[in-house]
């Protein structure tokens, strides 16, 4: 097995608060840890488990208010628990901060992630929305085409879950076949006196199967991590849009790069496509011309959203995917847009899209379709593809 060094000074212990117990796991947090109910009354956060088992846990800290739990003994484990096929798995500073729900079915993952996305549906009050079934994918491994690794010259892999503590990584399950290579290709560089980074700190590589160089210390551009549920993605915007006519005058917001600015152009005449980063929209200009209206705005900023909106309020059918924090200005976009009859939604953070749902359906969209989508399996994150109409 390989070595793990920490590579900063490690936290200071933190006295518990709580006595140990003994508890059933109620529930699940939105990053995938387990809920469950000290005796004395507070509420406890417990990585590693599943609803339904039955643990031993004793106190490491707090968060806010909720107590932070530790595994001490599993009583009672969950039928579908399973060896998670991955050597780096694990809750402590030995093992790899990834893939939380690993020591789980991927049957059950997905179950979790649409009773998840139903919980929130049903909190909107949308009585009459059925949540279709997750959109699952067709590999549970070997599916990542990019990733992030931290090194520090002699030492390569991942950070412990909640820790400064460098894993060292040989081999990762989920990475694509291609990154897998260059994980190796890296490994045998090591040690590699250029990639030691300052003291107490790691140099980050990237990596995407598309391309053969590594880029460090900067982030390469955003590509979806995982193309086979990337297509099934866009399968599903492109039957949503194909009972809109071509002459439809059509907004996307948060456009980056194009990935679905492409799907849109194969059933509109002419795109309207927003982005903040620049180089994007520059890039999303130079490849497609005159049939996409390629504006850089921040979309976060007041005043450009509203000095961008004369040039789209004949806007009927606005199309977004925003980034974790969601579409954080939305009254411009509803009360802006009196031709919009539609808003087309996909969304990372089933939490900020339920947010901006309310509003939404409060400047009168009605929710009238949504789909739960697995972009990274052996994960709690959830892709909420969904459509809001207006009669």
């Amino acid at each position: 097995m390989p070595k793990h060094r920490p590579i900063a000074k490690k936290k200071k212990s933190v006295q518990p608060t709580e006595p140990p117990f003994t508890a059933e796991i109620q529930d699940l947090t939105s990053d995938g840890r387990g809920v469950a109910r000290h005796p004395g009354g507070r509420t406890f956060f417990i990585p590693g488990v599943w609803p339904g088992e039955v643990a031993d846990v004793e106190c490491v800290g707090r968060q806010g208010k909720v107590g932070l739990g530790r595994v001490t003994e599993l009583q009672r484990p969950h039928p579908q628990r399973r060896p998670a096929p991955c050597a780096y798995h694990g809750q402590g500073d030995a093992s790899c901060g990834g893939c939380a729900w690993m020591f789980m079915s991927y049957q059950a993952q997905c179950l979790a992630k649409q009773q998840r996305l139903e919980k929130a549906v049903a909190d909107l009050g949308a009585a009459d929305v059925v949540v279709e079934p997750l959109l699952a994918a067709r590999e549970e491994l070997g599916y990542r085409n990019r990733a992030q690794f931290k090194t520090d010259g002699r030492q390569l892999g991942y950070v412990a879950r909640e820790s400064r503590t460098l894993v060292d990584i040989a081999h990762c399950p989920v990475l694509s076949e291609g990154n897998g290579q260059q994980l190796t290709s890296l490994r045998n560089q090591l040690p590699n006196s250029n990639w030691r980074g300052k003291r107490g700190s790691w140099r980050t590589i990237d990596i995407d199967d598309q391309r053969a160089e590594v880029s460090i210390d900067k982030r390469l551009p955003f590509r979806q991590g995982n193309d086979q549920q990337n297509a099934v993605m866009r399968r599903w915007l492109a039957e949503v849009i194909s009972r809109w006519p071509p002459t439809t005058p059509v907004t996307e917001l948060f456009a980056g790069s194009g990935n679905l600015t492409e799907v849109l152009l194969q059933q509109f005449n002419t795109v309207t496509a927003m982005e903040s980063h620049g180089g994007a929209a520059s890039v999303l200009a130079g490849q497609h011309g005159a049939q996409v209206n390629s504006l850089c705005v921040d979309l976060y900023s007041p005043i450009a959203v509203a000095r961008c909106l004369e040039h789209i309020n004949n806007t009927q059918v606005l199309v977004l995917d925003p980034p974790r924090e969601g579409l954080k200005l939305r009254e411009p976009f509803t009360s802006g847009l009196p031709e919009l009859r539609q808003v087309v939604y996909l969304s990372c953070d089933v939490a900020t899209w339920a947010r901006d749902a309310v509003d939404l359906i409060a400047d009168g969209l009605a929710l009238t379709r949504v789909t739960p989508l697995d972009l990274f399996p052996q994960t709690p994150h959830l892709e909420v593809l969904s459509v809001f109409s207006r009669d």
